[in-house]
């Protein structure tokens, strides 16, 4: 029995190095027959759609990327890059025009050294919403005003400027006639007023950039007649 333990165990450990070097060939050999062989393989590939013309963008979410199911040798499948891929979409949109677009595999862009055959995108359309943006000039309209220390109270307030620019969608810009300054959150005044504030733009307006992004307010700080 003994001589059966140690017959196994220098079965195991004699000319382990030459053993090793053999088991990593018989990988080798076997992952070179079976990436010969062909496979099917979804690999995720970068998207971007663009819009024609200058003045128009994309306003709605789209992803990022795809899924693309390739076909190939294992070998050229296993070559496949991210950065390499590519979906690229343009297309013609008008104001707040909403489109759908197909992704076909013949949509894909790979190197040319890489036998490999894209036979579906998943998803294989989209949305795209398309806007137009313009740029035009609005008033600033004050709303309450700012309050002082007990006692004394905030008087000759001036803002400026009273106009600025604004830039967007012709969905979101073109309703707008005026933006609001809401002067109330300025509080506990006790000297001269004289500070920047930055101008709000609602939440809902999601591509408008305002120009200048704030304003300078100014004004004079005087005691109330009754509390002399």
């Amino acid at each position: 029995m003994a001589d059966l333990a140690s017959s196994l165990r220098g079965l195991f450990t004699e000319n382990l190095g030459y053993k090793l070097i053999a088991l990593l060939l018989a990988l080798l050999l076997w992952f070179d027959v079976s990436t010969d062989e062909i496979s099917v393989v979804e690999y995720p590939v970068p998207l971007h759609v663009s819009v024609r013309g200058s003045d128009m963008i994309v306003i709605n979410e789209l992803p990022a990327e795809v899924d693309v199911t390739f076909t190939g040798r294992g070998r050229d499948l296993l070559s496949l890059d991210r950065d390499q891929l590519l979906i690229e979409k343009e297309v013609r949109g008008a104001e707040n025009d909403t489109l759908q677009i197909g992704l076909d595999p013949r949509d894909v862009r790979r190197p040319a050294d890489i036998e490999v055959t894209p036979i579906a995108v998943t998803p294989s359309q989209i949305v795209v919403v398309t806007d137009r943006f313009m740029e035009k000039t609005v008033t600033l309209q004050p709303i309450g005003a700012p309050t002082a220390e007990r006692g004394f109270e905030v008087v000759d307030v001036v803002v400026e400027p009273g106009r600025v620019k604004i830039r967007g969608v012709t969905s979101e810009v073109g309703s707008i006639g005026s933006l609001a300054l809401d002067l109330t959150q300025i509080q506990r005044v006790s000297g001269p007023l004289d500070l920047k504030m930055e101008i709000a733009i609602p939440e809902s307006l999601r591509t408008v950039t305002v120009t200048p992004d704030s304003v300078r307010i100014r004004g004079r700080v005087v005691e109330l007649a009754g509390d002399r």
